[in-house]
């Protein structure tokens, strides 16, 4: 029997990560139901998943989960997760908490009241990202000050770079623009895309000062994410030395050095991306969570990722302006 069951509400291209990881890891976690809008829908998510897909909460009650996981429209997660916080579940929504500051600021009056909500950010569970947050937790580049970070978009950016940095809850500066440049499609979702057009993709430069001084310069554009021409990369800058993509350089004494970084996909053999092995890591956080209490990834980071996120947005429809953040409540 498995530790963890969860109810899926929702049945996009995101809902079936959650069918993949129970289905690879069925000592861990079931899947129980898919919760969809029509009953088209549940037919095409049974047919394609093989897990039990309906339309009825009251049959998803039935089934008693450990929590539900929502994964609906960004639009709509914060309205989905409060419906079943209401409930008495705990709820593990995917990102963002919320796309208002009302929506965030209610989140957190309900973690207040005792409601149990978790948010899956993965990227700081990335394998290969884990291991370059515990060389730089680890001092071999000294205390580290700037991270050009082009990686994944908005809250999944800030997240990491607020991790890198060990920059807490400080108040940020954001100055920015957003660019259009020609690329072509070479690929999709789905895998390769043959015979694709050149479109022209946004890309979004982004200053991120913090008030102690450190900064993180965020450059992304979502080509990166699907394509065979676009990569991803990153550097860390430290007072001992920085970490570029897979380098380390670091100082032994006087003597100057480098070493290679290797990671390895702990999932890789139940056949679990790196994307699916950090959400699985996620889920194990939500037995503890519910069992203890601990927050493997706390409401309060969420919500200053989310946040931070708005502002990002006001500051790319004032280009070249300082946009500036405020102490919010979940961060004192």
């Amino acid at each position: 029997m498995a530790e963890m069951r969860y109810v899926i509400v929702g049945s996009g291209w995101r809902s079936k990560f959650y069918v993949r990881i129970a289905q690879a890891l069925p000592e861990c976690f079931e899947a129980a139901a898919m919760l969809c809008r029509t009953p088209e829908k549940a037919e095409k998510m049974h047919r394609e998943t093989g897990v039990y897909a309906t339309v009825s909460v009251e049959e998803c009650l039935r089934l008693k989960p450990d929590f539900i996981v929502v994964a609906v429209n960004k639009a709509d997660i914060f309205k989905v997760s409060r419906y079943w916080l209401n409930k008495g579940f705990p709820v593990l929504c995917e990102t963002p908490a919320g796309l208002k500051m009302e929506d965030l600021e209610d989140a957190w009056q309900l973690h207040c009241y005792g409601a149990r909500l978790q948010v899956a950010e993965q990227y700081h569970r990335f394998p290969r990202y884990e291991k370059v947050l515990e060389l730089v937790k680890s001092g071999i580049i000294g205390e580290p000050w700037a991270v050009d970070l082009s990686v994944a978009h908005d809250y999944h950016g800030i997240s990491l770079i607020r991790r890198i940095l060990g920059t807490g809850f400080e108040n940020a500066s954001f100055i920015g623009k957003r660019f259009s440049f020609p690329v072509l499609e070479t690929a999709g979702r789905e895998g390769a895309v043959e015979g694709g057009a050149v479109k022209h993709q946004d890309r979004i430069r982004m200053d991120i000062e913090f008030e102690g001084g450190k900064t993180g310069f965020y450059d992304f554009s979502s080509v990166q994410y699907h394509s065979f021409i676009r990569g991803t990369s990153f550097r860390i800058q430290g007072t001992l030395g920085e970490i570029k993509d897979n380098t380390v350089l670091y100082m032994d004494g006087p003597k100057p050095c480098s070493m290679d970084i290797t990671w390895e996909n702990p999932l890789e053999k139940a056949g679990l991306s790196e994307d699916e092995a950090a959400i699985a890591g996620i889920l194990s956080g939500m037995k503890a969570y519910i069992d203890t209490g601990v927050e493997a990834y706390p409401l309060a980071e969420a919500l200053q990722d989310a946040y931070f996120a708005l502002l990002m947005d006001r500051a790319l429809l004032h280009p070249y302006e300082t946009i500036y953040s405020e102490t919010q409540m979940w961060g004192y």
